[in-house]
């Protein structure tokens, strides 16, 4: 009873005394307690994986969050720190509703000191102001929400019957977020 399969095929005889070697290469070589210990490792990574993808998550939008309320803070300083250099006598109503809108603390009581010597200097001379340039960065950011910042400009000054003169000045500005906005608490020039 022996068949043949032609050439290179196997017979019966073959099949047979191969049956035993394929039955034993078919059966797994790990223990069902490795398998249960392969099954707890991966279940980990993958719980792993997703707490280590949840936090990441999680510190990306609080680091927009932070952005957002940099560059908020950013702009409500520049504008603040321009009001107080108004381009002439004509803006000095406009630039002090602005510093009104945009103090409060400290620089609020400031401001009402500051502006009326800006009044006397401006009605005094006919004076004229430009700020050509204006560059502001975030120093540090308090755990209480202010972001303190620093504003670098250059005002150019001109008067009758004298020479331009440029200045440069840097102010160190504490923005606290009130009302929905951010407003200067403390204005500060910074020694060159």
């Amino acid at each position: 009873m022996e068949a043949d399969a032609g050439a290179g095929g196997l017979t019966c005889r073959d099949a047979a005394a191969a049956g035993p070697a394929t039955a034993d290469r078919g059966a797994s070589r790990l223990s069902r307690r490795w398998l249960g210990a392969i099954a707890a490792a991966l279940t980990l990574l993958a719980a792993g994986n997703g707490a280590s993808t949840y936090f990441a998550l999680r510190a990306h939008r609080d680091s927009q969050t932070i952005a957002r309320a940099n560059a908020a803070a950013i702009a409500a300083a520049k504008d603040c720190v321009a009001a107080t250099q108004p381009p002439d006598a004509a803006a000095l109503p406009a630039s002090q509703r602005k510093l009104n809108e945009c103090a409060t603390g400290d620089f609020a009581a400031q401001i009402v000191w500051y502006s009326a010597i800006l009044t006397e200097a401006y009605q005094a001379i006919d004076v004229r102001v430009q700020v050509p340039e204006m560059h502001a960065a975030v120093e540090r950011t308090n755990n209480d929400g202010s972001i303190v910042a620093l504003v670098a400009f250059r005002a150019k000054v001109s008067q009758p019957g004298m020479a331009d003169r440029e200045n440069s000045y840097r102010v160190r500005v504490k923005m606290v977020p009130e009302g929905g906005q951010f407003k200067v608490a403390e204005l500060d020039q910074v020694a060159k």
